[in-house]
């Protein structure tokens, strides 16, 4: 049956000017006339207010995700009987969301700008992007399947209701589903009323305990609405479940979206910028470069054609033997022999998981531009990770590269590319961003990479020091052929506010949104430490810093911790790792896990050695060496008699941040590399997903060599590969080596 929408049932946009209100024409949106909400019910809801003055008018809304809000395009439209389309970008007028306040009296909840609309062209329905995200309070999932005839739905809205002009409390009511098309719903009151101020509104479902978003509000005869006689019951809502993939797609550019009831069958795949997801006989598997390249990940047991993955409603991600019908389904989710589930991320889902009633159902996974697959719950929160994302990759193939800033003797400086081929080896170094001289000095700048707008590529980020006291954080965004852009700042302070000294930066993805971050543990005159989180925005600069740790006088200090970056509990978020020095032969790990909002726990002891050695002959460096999904440690020692070794502290399977004891990775004789003529970066360089080690090499005689110690499968390291070697023009202590940590 098709949904016909008259021209006489009316839009619901609530004018804030009563008085005047009542003069204008019906505006399209509408509003549940029934009953108080209770407090910090459907915390989710939105009300919009767009406009100033008189003119000033309401909307309601329905957060999504941590940063969007769905509504009504009409709310918008300069014309609101001419719902859509409308133009996409900046609205036109100020406008402000308010979310998880139930009474608009209390001063509970956020109230955020809106600053981007993404309209629909065929419905009545935008997504609006918050100025900053919100966290603590959970988006709504948007329902997977469509309503049908005689479903009840609850309509929730802070429009009129029946004795209220402008009421201050959130209100919810009831409607029955008569019909869906292929872009609205066609409802009639079954106790509530849609009224002036709800456009936008959540229509949702709910069963078991659970909430889905079905649909927003439209327009509406507004029977029972206050100052109303009409007596018909019905309303049209904008329908939601046939667009699931615009929505996903709408809150990560950078990623394919697989929301709850996504399944893969054999021989399908999904592909983003960076890697392949592909189920291929009862096995998952993701390939680097976008398929062009090695498989970097794999899961399930072959031999299962038909098998499926799939993406459950409670928040795993499974492989199921037998997926073709919702019993299919159940049956998996229960198993516990491995013979229906073959395999799942095994996130709890237990009361004190997760993904527990407090976070709601609704998780879902993206497939990354950088490479990764992670899953979240509905909050947004990281809770497991494939490990697969590669790092510092420049050009987005699919392996690791090098970044190498040069000062030149005349003064001019530039960043320079090492990429990396299928060895492993690297190439010669390729200019792209010069400037002049005296324009950058080196010994101003603290250099870190990562990706920091999660494009898929790299780029280069370096807190600079100025001679005035000033500092400012600047970003070289990378380009396709790897080279970088001219830098722009994003976060800048006055003198005397943060001594550039007192800096200690490490670049990683705090928060498990896909983009890289940046820490700085502050080191202040007074003898206390803070750590601090810049988390990065979609164009690649950075936010305002939030401190989540810090210690007083004489706790911590620093200059005795070697500190690295790498997600050692396979949650998704980036992790702070610290070699510990004693003053003796004793040397301790201590492990900084992450919050979701990008923040850090207290660190906790992670791994000791009473009789390991010296700490200042100890080189440190993160990443997944043994390629199983959660980041090790790789531990460099320059022996007293001059031979060297490398040793893997691998990641504990009990996923808590541990490690277990150093195994032996490598070892050299004496003469034939010495750790202080070195610079290294860990990264996956011959694109195996399994990290490698990779270092410039000085020599007596002013030459210098690149070199590469790829990973075997057990975490420890093949004989180096050589590669570029420049003859001259290139001078070791010139060159900086950019990785995650400097």
């Amino acid at each position: 049956m098709s949904v016909r929408r008259s021209r006489r049932m009316r839009g619901i946009a609530l004018l804030a000017t009563a008085a005047v209100a009542s003069l204008l024409n019906p505006a399209p949106a509408q509003a549940a006339a029934s009953d108080p909400v209770a407090d910090n019910g459907y915390a989710f809801t939105a009300k919009l207010e767009i406009g100033k003055g008189e003119s000033k008018r309401a909307c309601s809304g329905a957060l999504v995700d941590k940063q969007w809000i769905l509504t009504a395009s009409s709310c918008f439209a300069t014309d609101p009987q001419q719902a859509f389309p409308i133009a996409a970008g900046a609205p036109a007028e100020k406008t402000t969301a308010t979310i998880g306040r139930t009474d608009l009296v209390t001063t509970t909840g956020r109230t955020v700008d809106v600053i981007e609309l993404v309209p629909r062209s065929d419905r009545d329905l935008v997504m609006a992007k918050l100025a900053q995200p919100v966290t603590d309070i959970t988006p709504v999932t948007v329902a997977p399947t469509a309503p049908v005839a005689g479903e009840t739905l609850r309509t929730v809205g802070y429009g009129r209701t029946n004795d209220e002009w402008v009421p201050t409390k959130l209100h919810a009511g009831a409607f029955t589903v008569d019909a869906t098309d292929s872009t609205t719903v066609a409802i009639t009151s079954a106790g509530g009323a849609i009224c002036r101020g709800d456009a936008g509104g959540p229509a949702l479902r709910e069963k078991n305990g659970q909430v889905e978003l079905v649909a927003v509000h439209s327009t509406s005869w507004q029977a029972g609405c206050f100052n109303e006689d009409e007596t018909r019951k019905g309303a049209v809502e904008t329908r939601l479940d046939d667009i699931n993939a615009w929505i996903q797609k709408t809150r990560f550019p950078h990623a394919v979206p697989l929301p709850a009831g996504t399944t893969l069958g054999n021989g399908q795949s999904l592909t983003s910028r960076g890697a392949k997801l592909a189920m291929t006989d009862g096995v998952l598997s993701i390939t680097s470069g976008a398929g062009t390249g090695k498989v970097v990940w794999k899961a399930g047991t072959s031999g299962h054609p038909g098998a499926k993955m799939v993406m459950e409603s409670g928040g795993n991600l499974a492989i199921c033997a037998v997926a073709q019908t919702s019993a299919d389904l159940a049956a998996c989710a229960s198993d516990t022999t491995k013979t229906k589930r073959l395999w799942s991320t095994n996130i709890p889902t237990t009361a004190a998981g997760p993904n527990n009633a407090g976070a709601g159902f609704g998780g879902y996974a993206l497939l990354q531009d950088r490479g990764g697959l992670v899953v979240y719950n509905v909050k947004g929160e990281s809770l497991w990770s494939s490990g697969s994302a590669t790092r510092h990759d420049y050009n987005g193939d699919g392996r690791s590269d090098l970044a190498a800033w040069y000062d030149y003797a005349d003064g001019h400086d530039a960043l320079h590319t090492l990429l990396a081929g299928t060895t492993g080896a690297f190439g010669e170094p390729a200019k792209s961003f010069e400037v002049g001289p005296n324009e950058y000095w080196i010994d101003h700048m603290k250099l870190t990479t990562g990706d920091f707008n999660g494009d898929g590529r790299s780029d280069v980020a370096a807190f600079y020091g100025y001679d005035d006291g000033r500092v400012k954080l600047l970003t070289f965004l990378s380009k396709a052929d790897g080279g970088f852009n001219a830098p722009t700042a994003s976060w800048s302070v006055p003198a005397g506010e943060w001594d550039f000294e007192r800096i200690t930066a490490r670049a990683g993805d705090f928060d498990g949104d896909g983009r890289d971050d940046l820490a700085a543990w502050y080191d202040y005159a007074d003898g206390r430490d803070r750590l601090f989180t810049f988390t990065a925005n979609t164009q690649g600069g950075f936010n305002d810093p939030f401190y989540s740790w810090a210690v007083p006088d004489g706790e911590w200090t620093v200059a005795k911790s070697k500190l690295v970056v790498g997600d050692f509990d396979a949650d998704g978020r980036d992790d702070l790792a610290g070699l510990y020095d004693y003053g003796d032969t004793t040397v301790k790990t201590w492990t900084f896990l992450t919050t979701a909002d990008g923040g850090f726990q207290a660190p906790f002891q992670s791994w000791t050695d009473t009789t390991w050695g010296d700490w200042a002959r100890t080189g440190i460096h993160a990443g997944d060496f043994n390629g199983d999904g959660r980041d090790d440690l790789a531990a460099w020692y320059d022996y007293a008699d001059g031979h060297d070794g490398l040793h893997t502290l691998t990641s504990l399977s009990t996923k808590d941040g541990s490690f277990q004891a150093p195994v032996k990775a490598w070892d050299t004789e004496a003469g034939k590399f010495w750790y202080p003529s070195m610079k290294m970066v860990a990264g996956d360089y011959n694109g195996d997903g399994r990290d490698d080690l990779g270092a410039v090499h000085d020599y007596t005689d002013g030459s210098m060599k690149m070199w590469t110690w790829t990973a075997k499968t057990d975490g420890t390291f093949n004989a180096p590969l050589g590669s570029w070697n420049p003859a001259t023009g290139w001078n070791y202590d010139r060159v900086t080596l950019i990785g995650q940590h400097n």
